[in-house]
């Protein structure tokens, strides 16, 4: 059976029957996943709704703690102490209106506030502002104390506020008395926060602080309502019988904390009896409801510190609407049995020629390298495996390459040394048998010289020609001699930087001629091994080499790169450059591209067996942008 027959067949049955398997078992693990999940969703947005109208009301109990402590207000409270001696502070009528108008501009830049109320000790209303206005009405209360409000006849109120903590913000229900016109019989839907003022020690009155509710409405429209649950707040509170259980803010009756002229209900009254009894025995969780139709998640929240009274947030989502995408998933997946199945058709039969294809190309390459065509490569593709074979492949080929060039090279050098070992044995014969007539014609030429009268200047000129002639044969039989003498390197260590600097030194006057500049770039620290004069003799050839091809005002970069192991310098000029089929043979002796009487050839050469001996390498290349760079590679010792 063909590669490609036999993947089809098994991509196909492996698709098709866990699909059969899967289809059994997907309905009813979604299913309680998806519950799970809304669960978690529903759990999450009662608990962030909770922290959101928990942050703005401790927002609002700051600003009252903040009003209580104010200089305005402590500017107060010998007038309040005043009172509770009988007596009315001789500035009552100035003090009383100032924090009046403090009062008014202060609710009217802090939302939230329904009304503020300044009382004595005795619980009667000095100062009321609502809504940012103050109430100007006046009445004489005993022994004609001005109050805005009717006395209060209350002995339990009192006895409620003589009670409470000084500096401590507590929060009580408002006698009926005290309700406003707009509260009807649902009376405020918040209890009201209130603060002793404290005068020396003593407990002179109380700032009493009425909440509207709008702030919570704010909030609790705009949360998003999710699976389109239905929002409802309701306040438990065991010590006051009417506000137990008294609904606040309702999405299904439309209830809102600052909604007017309405009848209290309750949780009781109004079909959550379920949630009533619920929040009795557990402060959160959700539960079904008798209908069996919606579920409900609910949420207990303590909104006044050291306070019995809590609220009680819930959501109740439609059941129906939970179970509405098993329906569609139902489908789904019987729909996607068939479709699966039909696309795995089609797929087996794609994955089974994209696997089968890259192995046959793989052969064909394979067959073609063994030909002969060495420069053949794979395209690498396919699966993980058929791509691993295929950079082998690739790899396995680039390292037969790498390696028959470097076998290339190595018999490349060895011929060149070979040559060059050659040459230099014919070099020294040659080089002895000539030096010893150059210095004979040389002595000759001076004794000529002293023996000539000094009118005879015409062949005082000829005899200096001709011993310039036979300097020059004599420096060129020199530089043969020491191409053949093959000194072995003497190493030291000393600083790279220094050396530089030094060579530079011996070639300035060569570079001043070109009015050329020689820059160095190497760190201080560098530290070279080796033979220090005959790596100087080398450097200067390849400085002089750079100089002689550059052009005027140019400049050479001289520059030490520290690598693992290595040390390369570089010396890089921007002149002509070498034509490429001079590069093979720059290294052979007497071999040059300059005009006669610049060289006599030997300088790359003397300097490629010189750093040879080094165990290092010398390579010339051309630039890009023109130009030469030309590159000592110097091998570091282990102990550096």
């Amino acid at each position: 059976m063909r590669l490609k027959t036999n993947i089809f067949l098994w991509v196909l049955l492996a698709s098709s029957l866990p699909l059969t398997v899967l289809t059994l078992s997907a309905i009813t693990y979604s299913e309680k996943q998806y519950l799970k999940e809304v669960n978690r969703e529903m759990t999450a947005g009662l608990n962030s709704i909770v922290s959101e109208i928990d942050r703005r009301l401790y927002y609002e109990r700051q600003m009252i703690l903040s009003l209580a402590n104010s200089r305005s207000m402590k500017e107060y409270l010998p007038v309040m102490a005043t009172m509770t001696q009988g007596d009315l502070h001789q500035s009552y009528f100035q003090l009383t209106d100032r924090l009046e108008r403090f009062l008014s501009s202060f609710q009217g830049v802090v939302p939230g506030f329904k009304s503020i109320r300044v009382l004595d000790n005795e619980g009667n209303s000095l100062i009321k502002v609502r809504f940012g206005v103050g109430v100007t009405g006046r009445i004489d209360g005993i022994e004609s104390t001005p109050y805005v409000e009717d006395e209060l006849n209350d002995p339990d109120f009192v006895k409620q506020l003589r009670e409470l903590v000084p500096d401590d913000l507590s929060f009580i229900s408002l006698p009926v008395s005290r309700w406003e016109d707009d509260e009807n019989e649902r009376g405020p839907v918040m209890l009201d926060a209130v603060y002793p003022l404290v005068n020396n020690n003593k407990t002179v009155g109380y700032l009493l602080v009425g909440f509207s509710g709008d702030l919570v409405d704010k909030i609790l429209d705009v949360v998003p309502r999710q699976h389109n649950g239905k929002l409802l707040v309701a306040e438990l509170n065991p010590d006051n019988e009417k506000r137990d259980g008294m609904l606040l803010y309702d999405d299904i009756s439309s209830l809102r904390l600052t909604l007017k002229d309405v009848l209290p209900a309750y949780l009781k009254d109004n079909n959550y009896g379920l949630l009533w009894n619920e929040v009795r025995n557990k402060p959160d969780g959700n539960f079904r409801n008798d209908d069996n139709e919606s579920i409900t998640y609910y949420h207990e929240y303590l909104p006044y510190p050291n306070q019995l009274a809590s609220w009680v947030v819930s959501a109740r989502v439609n059941y129906t609407t939970l179970a509405a995408p098993f329906d569609q998933i139902r489908l789904s997946i019987l729909i996607l049995v068939l479709v699966a199945v039909g696309i795995s058709v089609v797929l087996a039969n794609i994955g089974a020629k994209k696997i089968a294809r890259p192995i046959s190309d793989l052969s064909d390459t394979l067959k073609r390298y063994a030909d002969g065509e060495h420069r053949v490569r794979v395209r690498v593709g396919g699966t993980d495996e058929i791509q691993q074979m295929e950079g082998s492949f690739n790899y396995m080929a680039d390292t037969l390459e790498h390696a028959q060039e470097e076998r290339d090279h190595a018999h490349k050098m060895m011929m060149q040394n070979s040559k060059l070992a050659s040459i230099g044995e014919m070099a020294a014969g040659i080089g002895h048998e000539i030096n010893n007539p150059l210095n004979n014609i040389s002595s000759l030429i001076q004794l000529m010289k002293r023996g000539l009268p000094e009118e005879e200047k015409k062949l005082m000129n000829d005899l200096d020609s001709l011993n310039e002639e036979t300097s020059r044969a004599t420096s060129i039989v020199s530089g043969i001699l020491n191409f053949a003498r093959q000194v072995p390197p003497q190493y030291t260590r000393f600083n790279g930087l220094e050396w530089l600097e030094e060579t530079v030194r011996l070639v300035a006057q060569h570079a001043k001629r070109k009015q050329i500049e020689c820059h160095i770039i190497a760190d201080t620290d560098i530290i070279i091994e080796g033979d220090r004069a005959q790596l100087q003799q080398v450097m200067v050839n390849l400085i002089l080499n750079a100089i002689q091809a550059s052009g005027r005002d140019s400049e050479i970069i001289i520059s030490i790169e520290k690598m693992p192991g290595k040390h390369l310098i570089h010396i890089e000029d921007h002149g002509k450059g070498i034509q490429k089929s001079d590069l093979e043979r720059i290294f052979d002796p007497f071999f040059t591209t300059k005009d006669v009487g610049e060289g006599s050839g030997l300088g790359l050469s003397i300097s490629l067996g010189i750093v040879e001996r080094h165990d290092g390498r010398l390579l010339i290349k051309n630039n890009s942008d023109g130009g030469v760079t030309a590159t000592v590679v110097l091998p570091v010792s282990n102990d550096k």
